[in-house]
Order: structure tokens, then sequence, then C-alpha cells
């Protein structure tokens, strides 16, 4: 097993939620179909670029040690090859579905590496694409001030304050064509691709944009969005009084609606979930968690007996949960909030530690939880049908975790 974070060196590792690819291949999907545009394509989930398709997801952790040195651990195999290489100028790891960021900040001047995983998959009506590709990295974009990455439906947008760049995920050999915005709003939260269109966060709104960037005139309320999350059903925004869900009509309008938290409730920050499923969970304070169906527009509040650091919905047909509590165990809620299974302390010494307690991450597929133990540089693949813990994959420095296939 690797020791803990080196003493010194603290870098930011964060898993953007905004999830955009599936994890189990030809399920049923009932996602709304992108519209057409000139600069972000629909998704029409046929083709590969070149890619393998493959009968079942390629699925593959992604951890990014001290240094920013990404693994590719691919959980068929169990093979480990060396996706990007550490780098000491390193400042972050962002990433979601297929794209893994590494940014690198000098100054005023931030440098994003693009990088492929080669593994995903695309709903396609009623059922999924999965491919297998070459990973590596795709280039880089640089900007002034801080990066905020968001992989939406067939784009992936990398914003500096008002600049964005647009990645079309079906030109990847033309990155340095990449066209180039700038936002008539100001942006303070999220910005992302979605039906054609970008969905921009304001400090108090959401606005709807073409694909041009051009105001369309839709806008509802949102006060400081924290996080956006891509669902069966649209695009999800966590705001401080609720949720804003955005979904295409039949035709490709957009509407934009609020979900509001009931009265007096703690906003959850994060909400996190399977991509193509329509539930999403958070941390709800110190209450327990929030569980968000995002098709029925209804919050659901589960009460826990410990405080709670991360939440993920599994958005199976039992609408479970899947916690990671403040006493290291990892536990699988009911739809009606009741336990289900409960792990021991595994991530105890983790948990405990301030400066390793962020670095623990949750991410989760159609069958397993895979929690991140960087106290005992290990990640734990659990069965979230039973509680066991099936695999554990030592020998990491895993500071940063995600799911990729």
């Amino acid at each position: 097993m690797t020791s803990s974070p080196r003493a010194g060196r603290t870098l930011l590792f964060v898993s953007l939620l905004a999830a955009t690819l599936t994890v189990t291949s030809c399920a049923a999907s009932d996602a709304p179909a992108p519209a057409s545009s000139a600069s972000i394509p629909p998704n029409d989930g046929v083709d590969g670029g070149g890619a393998a398709e493959v009968a079942s997801p390629a699925l593959a952790l992604v951890v990014a040690d001290a240094d920013g040195e990404l693994t590719l651990l691919d959980l068929e195999t169990e093979e480990r090859s060396t996706l990007a290489e550490g780098d000491a100028d390193a400042d972050a790891v962002l990433g979601v579905g297929r794209f893994a960021h590494v940014i690198h900040v000098e100054g005023d001047r931030t440098v994003v590496d693009v990088i492929d995983s080669g593994r995903w998959t695309v709903p396609h009506g009623d059922h999924s694409h999965s491919f297998l590709g070459e990973p590596g990295l795709l280039g880089t974009v640089e900007g002034s001030g801080e990066a905020d990455i968001r992989v939406g439906d067939s784009a992936t947008a990398i914003r500096f304050g008002s600049d964005v760049t647009l990645i079309d995920h079906e030109k990847l050999a033309d990155l340095d064509d990449a066209p180039h915005l700038t936002l008539p709003v100001d942006p303070a939260g999220p910005v992302i691709p979605f039906s054609g269109h970008l969905l921009a966060a304001t400090d108090e709104t959401i606005e709807i944009l073409d694909a041009e960037g051009t105001a369309t005139g839709i806008t509802v309320p949102c006060t400081n969005a924290t996080d956006v999350d891509l669902t069966r059903v649209g695009a999800v925004f966590a705001c401080d009084a609720g949720a804003v869900l955005v979904t295409r009509e039949v035709g490709g309008a957009l509407v934009a609606e609020s979900i509001p938290y009931p009265a007096g409730a703690v906003a959850a920050p994060v909400l996190a979930g399977r991509a193509d499923r329509p539930d999403l969970a958070g941390v709800a304070g110190d209450r327990g968690a929030w569980l968000l169906d995002s098709r029925a527009r209804e919050w659901m509040l589960f009460a826990t007996d410990t405080p709670l650091l991360r939440a993920a919905a599994i958005g199976d047909d039992d609408s479970r949960t899947v916690v990671i509590a403040a006493d290291g165990t990892v536990r699988v809620l009911a739809a009606d909030g009741s336990e289900l299974v409960r792990t021991s302390a595994l991530l105890a010494a983790s948990v405990a530690d301030p400066a390793l307690r962020d670095l623990v991450h949750l991410v989760i597929d159609a069958d397993h939880a895979y929690v991140s133990d960087p106290a005992t540089g290990a990640v734990h693949e659990i069965d979230h049908g039973d509680g066991t813990v099936t695999r554990t994959f030592d020998g990491l420095d895993p500071q940063y975790l995600q799911l990729v296939g």
C-alpha cells in the first residue's frame, strides 16, 4: 500500500458531476434527444469515431495521485496502465464520463490538458452503444483565470470567465480548431452544453443560450448554482432553494422549471447519481441525504443517525441511494430512507483526518460502489446489493477517482 498524500503539497481533485455517459449497455432510455446545431451537433449515439463497438461497457477507474499521474484500472482484467504521466506543475484533476482534465495554473494563465480514456457508452433510444478506443492526450486549452469544465451531451465547455471553448465530441481530432464564444451573461456557476444549447448559471438565474451563445430569453431563478448533472430526464442544477430542471420538448424547444426544497431545508451543494438515470442524491447538511427524482419532480429527505460525507443515487427501480457516513461506513438506503446494508468502518482513518476527508470519493455503476481510501492507498469495490467488499485495489495513492466506460 502507498502512504498518505505527501506533506507540503495539496492539490485540488474535484469530480465533476455533470455526467453524460451511462455505464450500462442497452438499457432503456427516454432521454431527450439533443436538437440540431451547427456548433453543438446532436448525439445520434452510433458513431464511435473509429473506436470499436463492444458488447458491454469497458468499465475502468481513473485514479489520480498527488502528482496528477492518472492510472487507468480495467475493472474486468484488473490491468493497470498510465493514462497521463505525473507532472509537478499539476494543480487539479477534473473529470466525468469519458474525459479527464489536468489543470496547470501559472499566475493568471491556466492550461487544461484534455485526456480521453477511450471508453464510453452512449444512450440511443431504447438501448445504448458502448465503445473502446485508444486513450491519450487530445490536446490543451488555455485561458486566463479559473477554469470551469462541464461535459455535456455532445460537447464539453471549458470556461474562463465569460469566455467558453466548446469541444465537439465528434471532432476530437480538431481540438485546436474548437470554437471560442464570449457569452452575453456573466456566469458565476456552471455552463454546460445541452440539447444544442448552452445552459449558463449566473448569480441568480439559469440562462438558456443558443449554440452560438446568444440569449434565447428563457431564464429561471436560481441562486448560487453549485453543480449541474445530466439525468435521463434533463439537466439539473443544484441551487440554494432547490433544483432547476431543463428539459427538451418534442420539436426541440427547451423548458426550464424549478423544483423547490421543502420549507426549512438544508441545500445539497452537490448532487450525484448514475448517468442516464432520473435520480440524484446529495448530502443534506448533518440531517442525512436528499434524493431527487427528476421524473417526479420530488425531493425526499432520508434522515440518518450519523452525518454523511457523500451520497449518490443508484437510480434503479428500488430508488436506492449509496452514502458514506462520517464514521467511515458505506451504507445503502432504501426508497423510504431505511438502511438496507452497512459495511464495516472501511474508511475510518480517511474520514477522521481533515487532510484526507475531502479526498474520499464515491462512484457507482449498476452493481457496485467504488470508494477511495487515501489513508491506506486503496480503492474498495462494494456490492451495493449486499454490502460485501468484493475487491480492494491496493498500491494506489487515490487523491481522485473517476469511473469511465
